[in-house]
């Protein structure tokens, strides 16, 4: 009943069938997040004990727009969108991942320093999972990444800006090419 209530509240489109374990948490700021049929999410110490457990997390800024295709399945795993987020069909997230399309803040110094910094300043770009996508737990997706249908991107690394192709697998800090997948 909870997760119904805070999808009501933020004007999440969802659809049904859904199952959450645990709790979800939303932030959306004037902006517009879709989900399609089938979302399974993992949220919380007791449905995922992989190790640094937290609530998943979709916050999206003004404007921004967050699509999560159908047969999703997220742990423990935060999305921020300030400019276009797109997950596509059957896309596993481990545990504790990051997906950012945004810096957050400037480059700038002068800007960053400035005691009302302003946020609008930062850089966006949109990130898309493609479908089939594996991502590995404790993995960071930055603004601008594009991962191919079917691709695996290991556990613990680090996307930033990437245009990864289709059927490949990708790991490290930053994440490098490590093999290609058969076609099956």
């Amino acid at each position: 009943m909870y997760n119904r209530t805070v999808f009501h509240a933020h004007a999440v489109d969802v659809s049904s069938p859904w199952k959450i374990n645990g709790f979800i948490y939303i932030e959306n700021h004037n902006s517009s997040i879709s989900i399609g049929k089938h979302l399974s999410v993992n949220s919380s110490f007791f449905y995922n004990n992989i190790g640094r457990q937290h609530s998943t997390a979709l916050i999206a800024e003004k404007g921004g727009k967050l699509h999560i295709g159908n047969n999703v399945g997220i742990s423990a795993t935060t999305i921020v969108c300030h400019k276009e987020v797109e997950i596509q069909d059957n896309v596993r997230i481990g545990g504790n991942c990051v997906i950012y399309d945004t810096d957050f803040h400037s480059l700038n110094p002068v800007e960053r320093t400035t005691f009302m910094e302003d946020t609008s300043l930062a850089k966006t770009a949109k990130v898309t999972i493609g479908k089939n996508v594996f991502i590995g737990a404790h993995t960071t997706i930055l603004k601008g990444t594009s991962i191919g249908e079917n691709s695996v991107i290991g556990a613990g690394s680090v996307v930033a800006g990437s245009k990864i192709p289709a059927n490949e697998v990708w790991g490290g800090n930053p994440a490098r090419f490590i093999k290609s997948i058969p076609s099956f």
